[in-house]
């Protein structure tokens, strides 16, 4: 018997690569999934995932490939699950120079937002 599968990640796929160069503030829209979020500005930039309704079956992913870091939000609602906790609204990359190669998750089953950091930097959930 196999898994029951309560949401369908219907964007799976990898449909493209965005690369910012120029911006500080990035807000998604739930079209842009499965696009890979590379970022090469040179300051921080905050991502706003779209609201975790809207991103019902949806899937972001980040990386960094500047000194500047990442910031990802869900518009401070309290809708992201994270690392020993429930009810985030940022995780934030915040370790100098491991930020370089520092990635991350958000896939929403349409109530929370559930991002998973991977590779390189220290992620701080917060809010």
């Amino acid at each position: 018997m196999g898994a029951t599968r309560d949401v369908a990640l219907t964007e799976l796929p990898i449909r493209g690569i965005s690369i910012n160069t120029d911006t500080a503030s990035i807000t998604l829209v739930a079209s842009d999934s499965g696009v890979i979020f590379w970022n090469q500005y040179a300051s921080a930039t905050t991502y706003t995932l779209p609201t975790a309704a809207l991103g019902k079956g949806k899937w972001f992913w980040f990386v960094n490939s500047g000194a500047g870091g990442i910031v990802i939000t869900d518009g401070a609602v309290d809708t992201m699950v994270g690392l020993n906790g429930v009810a985030f609204d940022t995780l934030t990359f915040s370790t100098g120079s491991a930020m370089i190669g520092a990635a991350a998750i958000a896939i929403s089953d349409g109530t929370y937002w559930f991002v998973m950091p991977f590779a390189g930097a220290t992620a701080v959930f917060g809010g």
